[in-house]
């Protein structure tokens, strides 16, 4: 065989190899997080592309605080994954990732996804969270900030 047919096996190998690797992604927490950042980068993700990365899939009128939510995760660069947990058993996960903010610093964040039983890709997004966003927001359990109390006694 010839060099150039070497290289060009050499070539076909390599891309299947790198195909094969790729397949298996969605049953790893930790690239279904990192997903999340590349989602992103859609100016306008699709019900459908929203659905493959979230469960539940929020209200239509809950769905602008998510793209808000996710247009902050959108400068992030070089990320990397820094732990996957599996706090609750198989079917829960929390995993954390790194990645530089555009000013030079970095940054840490936070995402939650649960395992479902159905669908191809099983792991689903629920929570995420890093400096300046958090989707969704926790509620600070104090109400309307006013409370109420019983008379002074006399």
């Amino acid at each position: 065989m010839s060099d150039s047919r070497y290289g060009t096996a050499w070539l076909l190998i390599v891309v299947v190899a790198l195909a094969a690797c790729g397949r298996g992604t969605d049953h790893d927490p930790g690239a279904v997080a990192m997903r999340l950042f590349e989602l992103s980068l859609i100016d306008e993700p699709t019900d459908e592309q929203l659905g493959r990365a979230f469960d539940p899939l929020p209200p239509v009128d809950q769905r602008a605080a998510l793209l808000d939510a996710l247009s902050t995760l959108a400068d992030v660069a070089s990320l990397r994954i820094v732990d996957v947990d599996l706090p609750a058993g198989p079917d829960d996960a929390f995993a954390d990732l790194a990645g530089l903010l555009p000013g030079g610093g970095s940054a840490r964040f936070t995402v939650r996804l649960r395992k479902r039983t159905e669908g191809p890709d099983p792991w689903r997004v629920t929570w995420f969270q890093g400096p300046g966003v958090e989707w969704p927001v926790a509620g600070s359990g104090r109400g309307d900030g006013l409370s109420t109390s019983a008379p002074p006694e006399q």
